[in-house]
């Protein structure tokens, strides 16, 4: 029997949504441990970059056809094991590294487990580096969540204003809320917390990942559902989705600046620095 995989609340303005996401309230009743993902569009699904838009991925493509469930694994680690080695021709250290972590582990030829079993991926001696490679642009199964509700509004509103030409009348950002107490009641849902030190990404966004499911076996294709879908096979889901016009999104913007949000705290760099100058520019087009 499938239940709603998720409760939808709406909300009129920036506000509003404001004031239902602080940290003196719940939207669930004890216990609760809620994280946080904010997104520009309510009608996206939670899939991870490496899988999205199925039809123009290359990335779900191997050999110039569709990826079966252990050519993708394939494809995962070679992703790894290229930002690894670009990050040999700069100095900078990956987690876990040596030389048997590089023999034995970070190896497109020792992966034998995960082709025949492409389901059991990915493999749990990787994801400190495959979070490190999500922060910094590469494509993967994990998504980003934080503990932190107002991280989650600027992630959102900022990704909304950046698409701003492409918004319609009925566009709504979504702020996604996860009661990750009951996760355990979904075996396919798995949240797993990198050392801050990983990257300075994750510990300024108090960031943590959902891992996405591998479906499918050995030579045969796989599946891509949204993450919320797991939460329908009970009742009561733990996840809400909270959604907002965004032609609210410059005031809440505002509201993230006010709080001292913004994409130089997001990301503590220069390159943040200048996303919060991005940020800016968009907010300045959408106000004319």
């Amino acid at each position: 029997m499938k239940y709603p995989a998720f409760e939808e609340l709406n909300y009129e303005t920036a506000n509003e949504l404001w004031d239902a996401l602080s940290p003196t309230k719940s939207f669930f009743k004890e216990p609760y441990n809620i994280i946080y993902r904010g997104q520009a569009d309510s009608a996206w699904s939670l899939i991870p970059s490496l899988l999205r838009n199925k039809e123009s991925n290359p990335l779900l493509e191997f050999m110039g056809q569709p990826s079966k469930a252990d050519e993708l694994v394939f494809t995962e680690v070679r992703l790894l094991e290229e930002f690894a080695s670009y990050c040999d021709n700069v100095g900078i250290r990956i987690p876990n590294d040596s030389m048997k972590f590089r023999k034995e582990t970070l190896s497109s030829q020792v992966q034998d487990k995960y082709y025949i079993r492409p389901e059991l991926w990915p493999n749990p001696e990787l994801i400190e580096l495959m979070a490190l490679a999500q922060h910094h642009g590469v494509p993967t199964r994990l998504l980003d969540w934080t503990k932190q509700p107002y991280v989650a509004v600027y992630f959102a509103v900022s990704s909304a204003m950046a698409n701003y030409k492409n918004w319609k009348s009925n566009t709504k950002l979504a702020i996604w809320v996860f009661n990750t107490e009951l996760v355990n009641l979904y075996k396919n849902v798995n949240i797993v917390q990198v050392p801050g030190s990983t990257s300075h990404h994750v510990s300024a966004q108090s960031g943590l990942f959902t891992v996405h499911p591998h479906s499918g076996y050995r030579n045969e294709e796989f599946e891509i559902t949204g993450l919320e879908y797991e939460f329908s096979t009970l009742p009561n889901s733990p996840l809400l989705k909270l959604t907002l016009s965004v032609d609210e999104a410059l005031n809440l913007y505002r509201l993230c600046l006010k709080a001292g949000i913004n994409g130089a705290t997001i990301y503590p760099s220069a390159d943040g620095a200048g996303k919060a100058v991005q940020d800016s520019i968009n907010s300045w087009a959408i106000g004319e």
